[in-house]
């Protein structure tokens, strides 16, 4: 609470604001060239592929809103994302619903889609393999931190009129094994084309079982700049992880069969394999992405005298300019003592050709620390001594050259397109012994090219191809594409999404090379070659949603445990090696993908069914069905406060769910010989959730179906038990002005 307090303390007393402006009448922020490149998103591993058209997932009907036609943006306020290469613009919906607000601050996602180690904020890998993130990062340990990590693609860059200040606060009941999660934002505008912000977040989780804690803490600054010629999107962050390892349990049998043991105890009390050993990560950087854009200015309404003293907005179709007629309606406002003066002629600036350059710089650093020894634990030691501290280091500056020809700017300009080059240099340092550290240095230049059209009312579409070399090896390829159809059908809105791609790409260095404690690979791997096609069908009108996705993958690259069987006097324990394979065989991988929502007066019932299916559950394992269900009333008290009170249930199939490794913070496939299913578990939550005004508001009992005499298989992920019955809480104010 101390923690809540101080930066509470410090958000409220930042300086006052300088008005902005900027907006159309409509309130709604313009959209400025083409959306962000759906491959490039889902490289950051924190997006979902289904996400698309500028458009947020409670949109597609994933969690949506029933009564968000009703619900204002708050005036002056517009809110996008960034394209992280080119920074172009897609405008998002602004977080001022209530629904599913109790399910926000969940590590296992909104409809608890992820596999986790129970406690909140600890790493998470997705059950849905079509979230997964198709091509290979070069720091992978930041992978199963997306829930808290922000990439730069998904920063919500800020205009405002006014100051706005945003602060949440999250809590499960109990000062032992509690959770707290407290995040603030403070956006202002420096004038109408210059808008900064701050964003904080820390969270820290006790844990429910021994040495389970987490605690994260995340700062953002960023801003942004937009003229008509200059366009610019930068943004500074600071990632600090720390999360416990504990091994997981010693017997899951603590779990799922406490009658076999002589007394009751807590989940406090149960024992387990690991007590003195973190995993620390920090993830620092900053990106600029900026771009100079070259055009002409058209003359779209011309004024005389008449029209000067009774200054009409006018309506035009939404262009490459964040600048609104705002701007020119003021110019052309008379003079008070020349009213018969002709106002100058509104103009809009059409961008022909721009110049785009983009700045990465990161200093990733990952600690494994054990004050114990780990041979009961892992089968290999590499180096001497009872203690562990591998020290794991990724300097990364990457620079992006890219000329754009826009679309729109005459009638033969029917597509725009963009060619680009890319350079990235990485420094890997790994452990050495006699606590020393090996340096390796790696190059890679990237060619590519984008056709695109973003500017149709029904049609749009992105073609993109690259390829790659790191100087040692050639022929890293990725052909991707994305086509969307907006059409109406029977007094409905429909929408058809097609997506693409095939990518060749070798897996990046520490799939090939990795020292440590515990582990070591030098790794000669072949490229992998990922072949994906799906669509996405939407109706506005019936609420419904379904996707298909089709995968092929040739040399799938995993990591993978093996376990050896000891024993200690009476007791048999497994101690385990991590390693990295690929498959000899070619996976396909199908996944279908029902959204479905009803209402019936105030009850309102929301569904999503995820059928999937694996041609080797061995090496790529996914259950069969994965259900979400979420029932729940809403009505007003009073016509202003808003209140939902309902429950909702996770449920998936029985599966061989991969493992965790402490020693890299991965998941891997189970052991042969110590193979366990997880699933066939419902997890069930009842809630309140309140919305006034600006300030939203939630009461959940969670897990509400828990029993510690034992009632099924609850876990989701090996031998790392679930939390058991929680009370939370949860509260977000927005302040203006």
């Amino acid at each position: 609470m101390k923690k809540f307090l101080l930066i509470l303390s410090f958000i409220l007393l930042l300086p006052a604001a300088i008005f902005g402006q900027g907006f159309d009448d409509d309130n709604r922020f313009r959209r400025i060239g083409q959306g962000s490149n759906q491959n490039d998103r889902n490289r950051q591993g924190n997006t979902d592929e289904n996400d698309t058209d500028g458009e947020r997932s409670n949109i597609f009907g994933r969690h949506s809103d029933s009564s968000k036609k009703k619900d204002k943006t708050p005036t002056g306020l517009r809110v996008w994302e960034a394209d992280p290469r080119f920074g172009t613009i897609d405008s998002v919906q602004i977080d001022t619903f209530s629904h599913s607000f109790q399910n926000a601050n969940f590590t296992e996602g909104i409809h608890g889609q992820y596999n986790t180690l129970g406690n909140l904020g600890s790493p998470r890998l997705s059950r849905l393999f079509a979230n997964r993130p198709l091509d290979f990062s070069y720091f992978i340990f930041s992978e199963p931190y997306d829930f808290f990590i922000t990439p730069f693609s998904k920063i919500h860059f800020t205009n405002t009129k006014s100051p706005i200040t945003n602060i949440s606060y999250h809590e499960s009941m109990g000062s032992d094994n509690g959770e707290d999660r407290i995040r603030a934002l403070y956006a202002i505008n420096m004038g109408k084309d210059i808008g900064f912000g701050l964003k904080l977040d820390y969270l820290y989780g006790r844990g429910y079982y021994d040495h389970q804690s987490t605690s994260n803490f995340n700062a953002t600054l960023f801003g942004s700049i937009l003229k008509d010629q200059y366009k610019a999107h930068f943004a500074f962050y600071a990632n600090y992880l720390k999360t416990g390892e504990n091994g997981g349990i010693e017997s899951d049998d603590y779990v799922t069969n406490p009658e076999n043991f002589p007394s009751k105890f807590g989940t406090n009390d149960i024992p387990t394999r690991l007590d003195k050993v973190w995993n620390k990560m920090h993830v620092n950087g900053l990106q600029w992405t900026h771009r100079y854009s070259m055009g002409f200015h058209k003359v779209i309404e011309k004024n005389d005298s008449t029209k000067s003293q009774a200054a009409s907005p006018s309506t035009t179709s939404p262009t490459d300019s964040v600048r609104t007629l705002e701007n020119a309606n003021a110019s052309a406002k008379p003079s008070p003592t020349d009213t018969a003066k002709v106002a100058p002629p509104k103009t809009l600036f059409i961008p022909v050709t721009s110049f785009i350059h983009t700045l990465k710089i990161e200093d990733n650093t990952r600690k494994f620390i054990a004050n114990e020894p780990l041979d009961d634990f892992y089968t290999n030691k590499y180096f001497e001594g009872d203690s562990t501290a591998d020290v794991i280091k990724n300097p990364l500056v990457s620079n992006l050259l890219a000329i754009e020809l826009h679309e729109g700017f005459n009638k033969w300009a029917m597509a725009g397109i963009r060619l680009y080059a890319q350079h990235d240099f990485n420094s890997f340092k790994l452990p050495a012994a006699y606590r020393l550290s090996q340096s390796y240095n790696e190059n890679r230049i990237t060619l590519g090219g984008q056709l695109f059209k973003e500017k149709g009312r029904n049609i749009n579409y992105t073609l993109q191809a690259e390829t790659s070399s790191d100087g040692s090896t050639w022929g890293d390829f990725k052909l991707s594409g994305y086509g969307l159809l907006k059409t109406r059908f029977l007094g409905d809105s429909i929408r058809l999404r097609l997506h693409g791609s095939i990518i060749g790409r070798q897996p990046t260095f520490f799939y090939r090379t990795y020292h440590s404690h515990h582990l070591w690979w030098d790794n000669s791997l072949d490229k992998q070659f990922t072949t994906r096609i799906g669509a996405i069908l939407k109706s506005e009108k019936t609420r419904t949603r379904l996707s298909f996705d089709l995968q092929n993958i040739e040399k799938y690259t995993y990591f993978a445990t093996t376990a050896q069987q000891a024993t200690n006097g009476t007791s048999t324990y497994y101690t385990y090696d991590t390693e990295v394979r690929q498959s000899s065989t070619n996976l396909q991988l199908i996944g279908v993908t029902l959204n479905q929502d009803f209402t019936l007066g105030i009850l309102n019932w929301e569904n999503e069914i995820a059928y999937q299916t694996s041609t080797n559950q061995n090496i790529l394992p996914a259950p069969a069905l994965s259900l979400y269900s979420n029932l729940y009333l809403l009505f007003r008290i009073a016509k202003v406060l808003r209140v939902e009170l309902g429950g909702d249930v996770r449920f998936f199939t029985p599966y061989y769910a991969p493992t965790y490794s402490p020693a890299i913070g991965m998941y891997a496939t189970q052991a042969e010989n110590e193979r366990i299913k997880i699933g066939n578990y419902p997890i069930i939550d009842v809630y309140a959730n309140l919305h006034l005004k600006h300030t939203r508001f939630y009461f959940m009992a969670s897990h509400v179906n828990y029993s510690k005499n034992g009632s099924g298989n609850q876990f989701l992920v090996p031998h790392y038990p679930i939390n058991p019955f929680v009370i939370r809480l949860g509260l977000s104010w927005n302040f203006f002005n």
